[in-house]
């Protein structure tokens, strides 16, 4: 039984029927409030909501278990922090998985993670990171660039409602993207490869500039202008919405960290150690997503 951590979530939703294709019996956990939580999920799924802030709910996600997949994340969620999410909760659930005999966990994290890192995100994954390299267990630890598919759901809707795509600072500060379906096939790669135990692997898809992607998702669309909001503006943003809006402060921190140039980085030597693997970019995602506009 292999648990996946926030399987209802955009990865987890990728990982889970690349797991069942190849014969794995597959437990989700999930609170089921940002995202539904589905009544079934076909055969050789196993549902159990839970919080990763109960040592009870943890317990009882990884019992039985011989692996687990830690796709969850609380950034990009509003009633949620990656300090309880990407730190405290995969803490704790790290330590039920070692309690319980688990052999391997693969825990998602993000280039540039460290105690010291400059935004809190970074210093919460490089908590979870140091948790299961002191684990016991085999481990492995995937580093992904923002889910583009992820990116492009955010930039559409003021481009859909009010024909403007709006763009933080120059537009001209490369980010390293990584796409799910990439991100979902190097951690099924990570759970039947033994070159991929106990190590870091950075994984990425494409590197682009937010003035790259919006003319993209202009090009597509037929219609509409950018709106250039000033790096100025969101750093202050990023100060003033910290009593009144969390989420809003951490969005706003982390896109005047993109402008910086810092979100990018190579991955070039994983992906030449591994290159039977999918390299999905800008131009597939947009085509999969076709009329519709949404990521397939």
């Amino acid at each position: 039984m292999i648990l996946v951590v926030g399987g209802t979530g955009r990865l987890g939703r990728a990982v889970v029927p690349l797991l069942l294709a190849a014969g794995h019996q597959v437990r989700i956990m999930a609170r089921g409030k940002s995202q539904p939580f589905p009544q079934k999920m076909g055969d050789g799924v196993e549902l159990l909501r839970g919080d990763l802030g109960s040592d009870a709910d943890c317990r009882q996600a990884v019992a039985g278990c011989t692996e687990v997949v830690f796709t969850a994340s609380g950034f990009g969620i509003k009633d949620s922090n990656p300090r309880a999410v990407d730190r405290d909760g995969a803490i704790r659930l790290v330590r039920a998985a070692a309690a319980a005999g688990v052999r391997h966990v693969v825990m998602m994290s993000m280039p540039g993670a460290a105690a010291d890192g400059p935004i809190d995100f970074l210093r919460c994954k490089a908590a979870a990171e140091d948790a299961v390299r002191s684990s016991g267990m085999d481990w492995t630890i995937v580093r992904i660039g923002a889910l583009l598919e992820q990116r492009l759901e955010i930039m559409r809707p003021p481009l859909e409602s009010k024909g403007k795509l709006p763009v933080f600072g120059s537009g001209s500060a490369a980010v390293t993207y990584t796409s799910v379906r990439d991100a979902a096939a190097i951690v099924v790669r990570a759970l039947r490869d033994p070159a991929l135990r106990n190590r870091v692997i950075e994984w990425g898809s494409q590197t682009l500039t937010a003035n790259e992607v919006t003319e993209a998702l202009l090009a597509q669309a037929g219609h509409g202008s950018v709106q250039r909001i000033p790096v100025a503006a969101i750093w202050l943003l990023s100060v003033a919405a910290r009593p009144v809006s969390p989420f809003l402060a951490r969005i706003a921190g982390a896109a005047v960290w993109e402008d910086s140039g810092a979100a990018a980085f190579q991955f070039g030597p994983g992906r030449a150690e591994f290159p039977d693997m999918p390299i999905t970019g800008l131009q597939q995602v947009l085509e999969a997503s076709g009329a519709s506009g949404r990521p397939a």
